[in-house]
């Protein structure tokens, strides 16, 4: 099976996937290395979950612009911007020795995320013919190397250390300019302000973009209760080593980009978001509840629901998003996600300070049960 193949490559997608495959892999590094690099050089929970919900409030902000851009001067400038940006932040990171410091990188860590999410799905858009199947892959072999870089992150802790480990990432993403500049941009159009302001204007979008940029508030808790530093720290305190953190969060991710790459063409993807919204929210019960010695097992297993439910997720935007300003509307529904996201990761800290893992994991549960009937009722 050859993940980078496309039966009609005349537009440079199969570099696309590739700057998508180099790009999640650092970020599946970066999972694990940062949060305890953080401790290290001690960071407090409070102080961690602060930086971290800085990350989806930046990026926001810079992929909306981005992207309303891009829908005018093409989506290869901000490729280029992300092979930078990845560097740039890589760098901070290696220098941060306090929470100033890693806000720093977490900012410019934040502008290479929303560079190329805020064209990445538009571009696979613009060039490819079967746009759910399309958006599908993309996400599948994202989902392949972030986990083949979780995986790899204990070796190269253990190995390498913090810095040399970040060094060796930062010579890999060099590796992004020379795909970037295969891609190929599509017509482009005249900029103006009104364009601009037009974009942004939500009376202008369809009843069902209205009602999903609302939902999406909900969705951005659930990841912004689990995501960035939780899992790593939550396996560490229950006494995982580095190695086995990087294999079991690695398979987890790695089962999730199979059920999307395997499932792209079964059925509706409102199923799928049902399915695996319902079958994600029983695994965090199960974390909860469950004695120790499973707990690696059911969070491994859990990556085919989140893939599942991930892969009916990128439905929404084919079903939503105008094809005249497709990064746009893209990046304007992902206000709710982002907006939601920094809340929750911004009060996470304190939550496991105060109550521990568990009320996070039960708020999780129930956001995305949520998410998942309202969307479902919603999609086509």
């Amino acid at each position: 099976m050859n993940l980078f193949s496309t039966q009609k490559d005349v537009s440079g997608v199969k570099n696309a996937l590739i700057i998508q495959a180099l790009n999640s892999f650092v970020w599946g590094v970066m999972y694990v290395l940062l949060p305890i690099l953080m401790l290290e050089r001690k960071i407090s929970i409070e102080s961690m979950g602060l930086i971290f919900a800085v990350l989806p409030l930046v990026l926001q902000a810079s992929r909306m612009i981005f992207g309303v851009i891009s829908d005018h001067v093409g989506r290869k400038k901000f490729y280029w911007l992300n092979g930078i940006a990845n560097i740039i932040s890589l760098l901070a990171y290696c220098l941060a020795n306090n929470p100033f410091t890693f806000l720093i990188g977490k900012v410019s860590e934040a502008i290479k995320e929303a560079s190329i999410w805020s064209v990445n799905r538009a571009y696979f858009l613009d060039h490819s013919q079967k746009a759910e199947k399309s958006l599908m892959k993309m996400r599948g072999i994202g989902y392949i190397f972030y986990a083949i870089g979780i995986l790899g992150a204990g070796f190269f802790i253990t190995n390498l250390f913090y810095n040399k480990t970040l060094f060796a990432l930062i010579i890999l993403s060099f590796l992004i300019f020379p795909n970037v500049s295969k891609l190929i941009d599509g017509e482009k159009r005249e900029i103006s302000i009104l364009a601009i302001i037009d974009a942004f204007n939500i009376n202008n979008k369809s009843k069902k973009f209205k009602t999903f940029f609302w939902l999406y508030f909900i969705i951005g808790l659930y990841y912004g209760l689990i995501g960035g530093y939780v899992f790593p720290l939550f396996l560490k305190e229950a006494g995982t080593s580095i190695e086995q953190i990087g294999l079991i969060l690695g398979m987890q991710s790695l089962l999730g980009g199979i059920a999307i790459y395997s499932l792209r063409s079964w059925g509706k993807g409102k199923y799928k978001l049902l399915i695996g919204g319902i079958l994600n929210a029983l695994s965090f019960v199960c974390i909860i509840f469950s004695p120790q010695i499973f707990l690696p097992a059911i969070i491994v297993f859990s990556g085919i629901f989140g893939g599942l439910f991930d892969a009916g997720g990128e439905t929404i935007f084919v079903e939503t998003a105008s094809r005249e300003s497709l990064a746009g509307d893209i990046s304007l529904l992902m206000i709710g996600i982002n907006v939601g996201a920094s809340v929750a990761q911004a009060v996470s800290g304190f939550i496991i300070s105060s109550f521990g893992f568990a009320a996070l994991f039960i708020g999780a549960a129930f956001l995305n049960l949520t998410f998942s009937v309202l969307a479902f009722q919603n999609m086509e």
